[in-house]
């Protein structure tokens, strides 16, 4: 992936975040009449007449929207990553230590470092 196209992944996963979390909390917000039919209005507009089952559904797939642009903000942040230590990792010049070590018989120590590891894995 180019650039543009992991802020293009970037943009949409945070759209997709907060356009599903400010509809819920306006949905349920503006939503507290109770009942068997629930009359779903946002700004005073109403969008839809719902029973327990098609509010928990509608639920169900507002949270699916949320979970997908958090899967889309991961996956570009991990790729904009990617491509931030393959452009570091260029070879360097070698500096003086580097040198006196080889000279003493030493391995020059490599710049990959260990990550941590959470919960033992």
């Amino acid at each position: 992936m180019k650039e543009e196209e992991v802020r293009a992944v970037l943009v949409l996963g945070l759209l997709l975040v907060l356009a599903s979390g400010a509809f819920a909390v306006i949905a349920v917000a503006e939503n507290f009449s109770g009942g068997p039919e629930y009359a779903v209005e946002i700004f005073g507009n109403r969008i839809a007449t719902l029973g327990a089952p098609g509010l928990f559904l509608s639920g169900v797939a507002l949270a699916l929207i949320f979970c997908l642009g958090l899967a889309l903000l991961a996956a570009g942040r991990k790729r904009h990553r990617r491509e931030r230590v393959l452009l570091g990792s260029a070879p360097a010049a070698r500096t003086t230590a580097q040198e006196a070590g080889e000279a003493e018989g030493r391995r020059p120590r490599s710049g990959h470092r260990r990550r941590r590891h959470l919960f033992g894995h």
